[in-house]
């Protein structure tokens, strides 16, 4: 598969993705195998297989807690009879009470690949006060948390993946997935394990992704140069789909992008269009199952925005989407990858050079750019870093 390339040198995140896109990301949907269960503790996981909860409460941050949200909308989506919460801020009292956490059959979820994002840290000493971390499992890639989680006798399941990129968990979101679908049908949570529907779904991207779709991907970014983004999409998608896309634009292509639903976007934001004199970009995820009001809304939208014939649209670019593959699995992964390409072109054209943002403003240490010199591998993650990996992300 021909990827195009800008005749520039890349910067080493997008080079890096422009080598694994295509078959080799797409395969990576089928690693769903690559993680432990041998600190799950036995009574808990009796009781998980059983039915006995009928609540879930994910707690992460960052790529994290992408794939709870895509969990969260896949148990919608399927009608899994479990109740999912997903809270990926601080102030956890404001998504859920404590009566709510600590209720016997609710099973609380840390995901933090990492390990050292402290919210996800702090979070899990908070559950301790409650209640002894009782029904609590952290699924992380090694860290503090997990050493944390060990030392005290609770539940962790680890993930050991073979090619985890050392600075961006967001090349794996599909892998991440995968990896939930097969541990919750270990657990007996799914009655399959969705593999073959997973092959199914790589065998479709390998054929749908041809030339033409990938020319159609960067045109589509070469009219997004220069352009702050907005994506918007009905519920079901805003929840699976557009975290981890607006994640992908502003990590990889570093470009300014922003979420919104749909339906809120044009009770809203959508008078900031009325004549910009800054480029502007609106990108719709459009569903073939979407209602009729929702249709009639996107070409609303269209109508509004997409003519150049009106003088105050020269700086809008307006894109929408149709997703209407004939399941879940195509829909979702083919909006992801294609998004992905938008992204990684994007990022190619932008050029732009990242800096230690993230690790420092969220306190990291581990993404920050000593630890990956010190620990290049993203693998058994140490529960231990150095004095002055911890002091790189302070703010001088």
């Amino acid at each position: 598969m021909n990827i195009k390339m800008i005749n520039q040198p890349m910067q080493p995140r997008v080079e890096r993705l422009s080598k694994i896109i295509g078959a080799p990301i797409f395969e990576s949907t089928l690693w769903g195998h690559e993680y432990t269960l041998d600190h799950l503790n036995e009574m808990l996981t009796a009781q998980v297989k059983s039915g006995h909860f009928d609540k879930f409460i994910f707690y992460g941050m960052g790529c994290s807690s992408v794939v709870s949200d895509i969990v969260k909308g896949f148990f919608i989506t399927h009608q899994i009879p479990i109740d999912v919460e997903v809270v990926n801020d601080y102030d956890t009292e404001w998504f859920v009470t404590d009566k709510d956490l600590t209720r016997d059959k609710t099973l609380v979820f840390i995901v933090c690949y990492s390990g050292w994002s402290v919210e996800p840290c702090l979070f899990y000493e908070r559950m301790k006060r409650l209640n002894g971390a009782l029904n609590l499992i952290v699924l992380s890639g090694g860290g503090r948390i997990a050493k944390m989680a060990k030392n005290d006798g609770n539940s962790v399941i680890e993930y050991r993946m073979r090619h985890a990129d050392r600075e961006y968990p967001l090349y794996h979101v599909q892998q991440f997935f995968s990896i939930f679908l097969d541990l919750f049908h270990k657990l007996n949570i799914l009655e399959i394990d969705y593999e073959d529907q997973l092959r199914d779904a790589v065998s479709y991207l390998k054929q749908k992704f041809d030339s033409s779709l990938i020319d159609k991907a960067y045109a589509m970014a070469e009219k997004l140069q220069g352009s702050r983004i907005v994506l918007l999409s009905t519920s079901k998608w805003y929840v699976q789909l557009l975290k981890q896309t607006t994640m992908f634009f502003n990590e990889i292509a570093m470009v300014p992008t922003h979420r919104n639903l749909l339906h809120e976007f044009s009770h809203t934001e959508v008078a900031a269009y009325s004549n910009p004199v800054e480029k502007q970009a609106i990108i719709i995820l459009s569903d073939s199952e979407d209602d009729d009001y929702t249709k009639n809304k996107v070409a609303t939208l269209r109508k509004l925005f997409g003519d150049k014939s009106i003088p105050q649209n020269m700086n809008i670019e307006f894109f929408d989407i149709q997703l209407n593959q004939e399941d879940f699995f195509q829909k979702f992964y083919f909006a992801h990858f294609f998004m992905v390409y938008v992204a990684m072109f994007l990022g190619q054209m932008s050029n732009v050079e990242g800096r230690d943002l993230i690790s420092i403003a969220a306190k990291n240490p581990w993404w920050s750019q000593e630890s990956i010199d010190e620990h290049p591998l993203c693998v058994d993650i140490p529960g231990e870093l150095s004095e002055s990996i911890q002091k790189s992300i302070e703010v001088v």
